[in-house]
C-alpha cells in the first residue's frame, strides 16, 4: 500500500525540511548541512531535493511554515538564496543618539520608514497580489498543484511541534510559543485538547521579548540571531547585586499588561538599540547578561504562571526560539504551578517543519476519513547516514587509507572508550545524522568529563570556544540520578534544559559542567535508541567509574555542525583532532 508523504518547508532562517510517512516522521534536516553555511537563510532546495530523490516523489501535502507572504517578499530580493537578516546596526544607527531618534517623531518618513516596515501590522503590508504571486512561486517551484500546498501560520507550526513529545498526548496541555517573530506575532498561549490546538492569546511582534534578547546579544559585540546563547552563558558570572540595579532598564521596556500580554511600556522595541546604548554602554558586560537573562526568566515565568492559574492547566510545553534558552527552561520546569514540562528539541525555527508535517497529516487524515493519531516522535536521529561501503569507497578514492592510519577493529566501542580513559579527544561521525542545533553522539566530540585540561585542549584542537561557554555531557539513562537533580522526570534526551548537579557530578563531569554555577545540560543516552554510543558511556564506565561523557559538536568555528564524510574528513584534517572514527573505521593521523 502506498505511504501518504507530507512534507514541510521553512524557509526563513535556519531553513529546514522535514518529511512525515504514515504519521511517522522519518527524515529531518536544516539546510546548512548541506550547504554549509550556518543558520542558513533562504529556501531549502538541497534539503528537499534530497529527500525527494531519496525517499518520496509523490507527495500529498507540502506544508509551508509562513501564512503571511512577508518572508517570501524578503526572500524573492535575493532569488530565494541564502542571506542573512536585516542587522541589528547599520552604520547610519550606529551614530545617532536617542534623543535625536525621538526629535524625528516629528518627520517619520525619515527615520520611521525603515521601522514602519520592520514593525508595523503584517496584515497592513501586504495585499490579495502579494498572496497570488507567492501562491503561484511555490506552485511552479515545488511542481505541485495549489490545492496541494498548505501554508501554516509561524507560530501554530511551533505549537503543533510539541505535539509529538508530550508525556501523554491524550491529556489537555498548554502550549507557549515564544520568538523573535513570525507571521506578526512574537508569543501565542494554546490550549491542546482532543487533537487540536485552539489559540486563546496571540502577541504582536512589536512587543517581542526575542527581540530585546537579540538587541542586547547585538549591543553586547555578538552576532544577533546566533549568539544569544553566549549571553546566556555569561549570565551566571553576574553577581546579581549588580545585575539587579540593571533590571529597571528592561523592565522600562516591556512587561505583562492587564490581559497577561508581553506589552512595551515607555520604549517603542524599534528603539530598544539607542536605548540600550544611553543606558548601558559604561556596564560591565557580565552585569548586562545577568540581568537581561534574569528579566527574560522573570517576565517568562510570570507569563506562564498567570495562564496556569487562569485555565487550571498545569502540563505546559513550550516551543519557539526563546526556549531555546536551557536556563530559563530549567526554572519554568521548577516552578511549582508547573506538573509536567515539555520542550520542543531544537526549539527555534528549525523545528517548526515538525510541526507543519503533523498539521499536513492532520489533514490528510481528514480528508481521507481517517483516525488522526499523534505519534511519538521518540529520536532526533533523523538525518542522513553513510552505509560502511559508502564511506570505504570515500577513503579509498581519496588516498586517505596511505595519508592516514586506519583500522577497523571489531570492538571499536571499547576502544573508543580506552581512547576516552587515556584522556584523549574523539571525534565521531558514525549512524544518523542528528536534526537541529545539538549534537547527541552521532556527529560529535568526545573527551573524559573529569579532565578539567580537556576543556583548554579541546578549545586549542578545534572548538576556540569563548573562555565563558560550557560543555555538554551524554550521560546513559541508568546513571542520571547520580549527576543530575530532576524530580519532575523532565525529559532530558535532547539538551534543552539545565539541571542542578550532585557532588559526585562537581568530581567527575567537571569539564562538561557550567564553570561558575555548575550546571549541566545534559543528553540523557538511552541504550535502545542509541545503543552504540551508550554502549561507549558504559564501557568508559568499567575502565573509570564515570558515567558520563563530555559531547562538542563536530564542526570547526563557525561551520555549521557536519553531514557527511568529506565535511568530517575536512574538519578533522584542519584541526588538531588525532582521532576520527568514521563509521567502523578508526583513522588516526600518522
Amino acid at each position: 500500500m502506498k505511504k501518504n508523504n507530507i512534507i514541510s518547508i521553512h524557509y526563513g532562517h535556519n531553513a529546514s525540511v522535514a518529511l512525515m510517512q504514515d504519521g511517522k516522521i522519518t527524515f529531518a534536516v536544516s539546510e546548512e548541512r548541506f550547504n554549509r553555511i550556518k543558520n542558513s537563510t533562504g529556501f531549502p532546495e538541497l534539503s528537499l531535493r534530497y529527500i525527494k530523490d531519496k525517499f518520496a516523489s509523490d507527495i500529498d501535502y507540502y506544508v509551508l511554515t509562513q501564512k503571511l507572504p512577508l518572508g517570501y517578499k524578503y526572500l524573492k530580493k535575493s532569488d530565494f538564496k541564502s542571506s542573512a537578516y536585516n542587522s541589528a546596526y547599520s552604520k547610519t544607527e550606529k551614530n545617532i543618539s536617542l534623543k535625536t531618534v525621538l526629535k524625528f517623531k516629528l518627520f517619520p518618513d525619515y527615520f520611521y520608514k525603515s521601522a514602519k516596515e520592520r514593525f508595523a501590522s503584517d496584515a497592513k503590508n501586504i495585499n490579495k497580489n502579494d498572496k497570488l504571486e507567492m501562491e503561484e512561486y511555490f506552485s511552479k517551484t515545488l511542481n505541485a498543484e495549489k490545492n496541494k500546498i498548505i501554508y501554516l501560520d509561524h507560530h501554530l507550526c511551533h505549537a503543533h511541534s510539541t505535539l509529538p513529545f508530550l508525556e501523554n498526548s491524550k491529556e489537555k496541555t498548554l502550549v507557549f510559543t515564544l520568538d523573535g517573530e513570525g507571521d506578526g506575532l512574537c508569543a501565542t498561549v494554546n490550549i491542546f485538547e482532543n487533537n487540536e490546538i485552539k489559540t486563546i492569546s496571540k502577541i504582536n511582534r512589536i512587543h517581542s521579548l526575542g527581540y530585546l534578547y537579540r538587541e542586547v546579544t547585538a549591543f553586547m559585540g555578538m552576532k544577533p540571531d546566533e549568539h544569544e546563547f553566549k549571553v546566556m552563558g555569561m549570565a551566571p558570572y553576574a553577581k546579581e547585586k549588580y545585575a539587579e540595579t540593571l533590571l529597571p532598564i528592561f523592565e522600562n521596556i516591556l512587561s505583562l499588561n492587564d490581559k497577561d500580554e508581553f506589552k512595551c511600556k515607555n520604549i517603542p522595541m524599534q528603539l530598544t538599540k539607542y536605548y540600550l546604548r544611553e543606558n548601558l554602554t559604561y556596564e560591565r558586560f557580565d552585569n548586562i547578561a545577568g540581568a537581561i537573562q534574569k528579566f527574560t526568566e522573570n517576565i517568562t515565568l510570570e507569563w506562564v504562571k498567570r495562564w496556569i492559574l487562569k485555565t487550571g492547566i498545569k502540563k505546559i510545553a513550550v516551543a519557539g526560539g526563546v526556549f531555546m534558552n536551557v536556563k530559563m527552561n530549567q526554572k519554568i520546569a521548577e516552578m511549582p504551578e508547573v506538573e509536567c514540562f515539555t520542550v520542543t528539541p531544537s526549539a527555534g525555527d528549525e523545528s517548526l517543519v515538525l510541526g507543519g508535517c503533523l498539521y499536513g497529516y492532520k489533514k490528510f487524515c481528514q480528508n481521507n476519513n481517517l483516525d488522526f493519531v499523534v505519534n511519538p516522535v521518540k529520536t532526533y536521529y533523523l538525518g542522513t547516514e553513510y552505509s560502511e561501503g559508502e564511506i570505504k569507497e570515500f577513503l579509498n578514492q581519496n588516498g586517505y587509507f596511505s595519508k592516514h592510519a586506519i583500522s577497523k577493529p571489531n570492538n571499536l566501542n571499547k576502544i573508543i572508550a580506552e581512547l576516552l580513559a587515556k584522556n584523549e579527544v574523539i571525534a565521531r561521525f558514525d549512524g544518523k545524522m542528528e536534526f537541529g542545533a545539538r549534537a547527541l553522539g552521532n556527529r560529535s566530540i568526545l573527551s573524559n568529563p573529569a579532565s578539567y585540561e580537556n576543556i583548554r585542549i579541546i578549545n586549542e584542537m578545534i572548538k576556540n570556544r569563548d573562555f565563558w561557554m560550557p560543555f555538554a555531557t551524554s550521560i546513559a539513562e541508568e546513571y542520571a540520578e547520580e549527576y543530575i537533580y530532576n524530580p519532575k522526570r523532565t525529559n532530558g534526551n535532547y539538551m534543552v534544559i539545565t539541571y542542578n548537579t550532585t557532588e559526585k557530578a562537581s568530581r567527575e563531569l567537571v569539564a562538561a559542567l557550567h564553570p561558575y554555577d555548575k550546571t549541566s545540560r545534559p543528553q540523557i543516552v538511552n541504550k535502545e535508541l542509541s545503543p552504540d554510543y551508550h554502549v561507549i558511556i558504559e564501557e568508559f564506565r568499567k575502565l573509570t567509574g564515570i558515567g558520563g561523557i563530555l559531547n562538542t559538536s563536530f564542526n570547526l568555528h563557525g561551520e555549521p555542525n557536519v553531514e557527511g564524510p568529506k565535511d568530517a574528513m575536512h574538519t578533522f584534517e584542519d584541526s588538531g583532532l588525532k582521532y576520527l572514527v568514521m563509521g567502523p573505521y578508526l583513522i588516526q593521523k600518522k
